[in-house]
């Protein structure tokens, strides 16, 4: 196959967005396919990865970098955010200009090449939006549209917003050749949306050897790894600690490491000393701080939104270190954490139910004892294996097409 992603997200970028494209060019050119990718970049320019062809196209308005340290900063308002905002009420299918940048370079790229399959990614809307572009010039492809999570229905987005991105968001779901999200109840969500039901679960995963080896703190040690997002917050995990440690239950000197979190969070008094955060670094390093330096693996995430994992998660999986999950018991994290034996789930607003997960994570460390994880259904997880579900299927449906 004559593979074309068209995506915002890619290397060398650290987040989650990037993760998962990266994994679908590298896996598919790993399985013996040609793949191009026209991504968002820092300058103009064409480079070789792992032998994938990439072309990456400026945005002269603000680049990832550019925005990546105002976040760091802190700094909300700058004029290129404030004119970012009203291109983006204005002209509603992304960055006008990086869009119309990328749109010529694909345009050469299908004049010179026959691609079998495109490939779109969550944008959350602008690589869709071109690839509509370019099916009305009549090239003839497979369209994969990965949404991921959901589009229209994100909770933190206005009403007026949400109407206006569901507009688009049917034109996608109908017109691809096939839908990709990474949960069955997302997808169930999406099909609402469509009449067809050509939709394939693709989870995220991690891309890295597994680690069977374990090893213990001088001092319990739990440890979050990425940002908080949105209206994600430690808050009641913070009281929690706290009064575990007020009440004797938990070693004066136990530790919450955070690592690459940069908004401000509302650490109590009582445990300042106690937590520590780090700033962000490289994801190969926050792989091994999470297998070295930590004893447990905190993942968080704000209520409201059905069917969607952290990425983290994923990559948790293969720590061989316990997971505490600060989430919904009854959405997709609990059934996967069971599968898999990896770790334990508390609702974030259960302050009592934290406590006692967190002594249970305590006791482990104290015990010195290995979780009985599930090597071979966590290997399931890995991006080799979930970008594999994808290729079988363009395997089994191209060639039947064809």
């Amino acid at each position: 196959m004559n593979v074309l992603i068209i995506t915002r997200n890619f290397y060398p970028y650290n987040n989650i967005g990037s993760f998962r494209i990266n994994s679908f060019a590298k896996y598919f050119r790993k399985a013996g396919h040609s793949v191009t990718v026209v991504a968002e970049g820092e300058r103009d320019e064409a480079i070789t990865w792992n032998d994938c062809d990439i072309h990456y196209i400026k945005d002269p308005i603000m680049t990832p970098k550019y925005l990546h340290n105002l976040e760091q900063k802190n700094k909300k308002w700058t004029l290129r955010r404030v004119i970012r905002a009203l291109e983006s009420r204005i002209f509603f299918g992304g960055p006008c200009i990086w869009r119309a940048k990328t749109c010529k370079k694909v345009e050469e790229l299908f004049q010179k090449n026959n691609f079998d399959v495109v490939l779109s990614s969550y944008g959350p809307l602008t690589p869709h939006a071109l690839v509509m572009k370019v099916l009305k010039k009549r090239y003839k492809f497979f369209w994969v549209a990965d949404m991921r999570d959901e589009m229209s229905k994100l909770p933190h987005y206005s009403k007026i917003h949400k109407k206006r991105l569901a507009f688009y968001e049917r034109n996608i779901l109908e017109k691809a050749d096939l839908v990709l999200s990474v949960s069955k109840p997302l997808i169930d969500d999406f099909k609402t949306m469509c009449s067809h039901d050509r939709f394939l679960e693709v989870r995220n995963g991690y891309d890295y050897e597994e680690c069977y080896e374990i090893n213990f703190q001088p001092q319990f040690t739990m440890g979050y790894i990425g940002r908080f997002y949105w209206m994600a917050t430690p808050d009641n995990f913070f009281k929690a600690f706290s009064e575990l440690i007020e009440e004797g239950r938990l070693p004066e000197n136990s530790k919450i490491k955070i690592v690459g979190n940069f908004k401000k969070l509302d650490v109590p008094d009582r445990i300042s000393s106690n937590v520590i955060q780090c700033k962000n670094v490289p994801h190969e390093e926050a792989i091994k701080i999470s297998i070295t330096e930590v004893d447990t693996l905190l993942m968080m995430y704000q209520s409201g939104r059905k069917g969607v994992y952290s990425g983290k998660l994923f990559d948790y999986l293969a720590r061989n270190k316990p997971i505490l999950a600060l989430y919904d018991p009854n959405d997709v994290v609990a059934p996967l954490l069971a599968e898999t034996k990896a770790g334990f789930i508390v609702d974030d607003a259960d302050k009592e139910g934290i406590k006692n997960m967190i002594m249970k994570c305590y006791q482990i460390w104290k015990n010195k004892e290995i979780l009985p994880r599930d090597w071979d259904k966590i290997k399931q997880y890995s991006r080799r294996n979930q970008v594999q579900i994808l290729l079988d299927y363009l395997s089994n449906n191209l060639a039947t097409s064809g």
